[in-house]
């Protein structure tokens, strides 16, 4: 019979793990934001003139809305799918670390290096999943903040609420994406994609109990004026990583 670790032994597994290597995991993670995030932030300012402008000022139309949206949604799918890559090389220096093998922060751009194509695949899956269940939310959110309409207010919320219902269980599916792609490099995205929701068929509760035990972390971080973040994402990445050896290799028991 096949045992599952329980979340807080995967937790303390994390951490011996990450024990006196810190320094390179804090390295990785702040790289993993800085430089997807300056990229960003190029991407949009290059193609902000491509978004139609929208005077939310004095209120605002499907018909003026919808073409600023479609550009919005196409933008941050394209930046999305191709940063997205950077998460396969973050994968693979905390699965080496974790497994005892040679890791450097150079594992960042793993991705980019090899089978592009299909990290580009898995990427672009997470952010269309992304794009399609939580940007519309957030459109609204915003157009209730600066209009202040309260009219706004019940779609917008909505809006968000069906946008998490369908994106927390689909995105728990992907979760070990990034990790059986590099697990089983001859396999086609696809593949792993499906190999990804079957793995995870009964242990998507585990794994959403395991990310909401990291809110109170955050809490604190955010009280930190966010620089705790610089120790709590490492531990995040490496927790993932755990789970996702701890699902592959479960215990044997009688």
């Amino acid at each position: 019979m096949k045992q599952y670790s329980k979340n807080y032994e995967i937790k303390n597994r994390a951490k011996d793990y990450l024990q006196g290597k810190y320094k390179a995991a804090v390295l990785l993670c702040f790289l993993n934001v800085l430089i997807p995030e300056a990229a960003r932030t190029v991407i949009n300012m290059l193609l902000a003139p491509f978004i139609p402008a929208v005077n939310l000022e004095n209120g605002i139309s499907a018909a003026a809305f919808l073409p600023a949206f479609a550009s919005d949604a196409v933008i941050q799918l394209i930046a999305s799918s191709v940063l997205g890559v950077f998460q396969a090389g973050c994968t693979l220096f905390f699965l080496n670390m974790a497994c005892g093998q040679v890791y450097s922060t150079n594992d960042l751009f793993y991705g980019f290096r090899h089978d592009l194509g299909k990290f580009l695949t898995i990427s672009t899956a997470h952010a269309l999943l992304s794009v399609l269940c939580l940007l519309p939310g957030q459109d609204l959110l915003l157009i209730c903040r600066v209009t202040r309409s309260f009219g706004y207010m019940l779609p917008a919320a909505g809006a968000t609420l069906a946008g998490l219902a369908i994106y927390v269980p689909l995105s728990l599916g992907l979760a070990l994406s990034y990790c059986l792609m590099l697990d089983f490099p001859d396999k086609s995205p696809y593949e792993v994609i499906a190999l990804s929701f079957r793995i995870m068929h009964g242990s998507k509760r585990r794994l959403l109990m395991l990310e909401l035990g990291f809110i109170p972390l955050m809490l604190l971080c955010i009280c930190t004026l966010y620089v705790g973040f610089l120790w709590l994402m490492p531990y995040m990445q490496m927790n993932i990583v755990c789970f996702f050896l701890d699902i592959m290799n479960p215990r044997e028991v009688s």
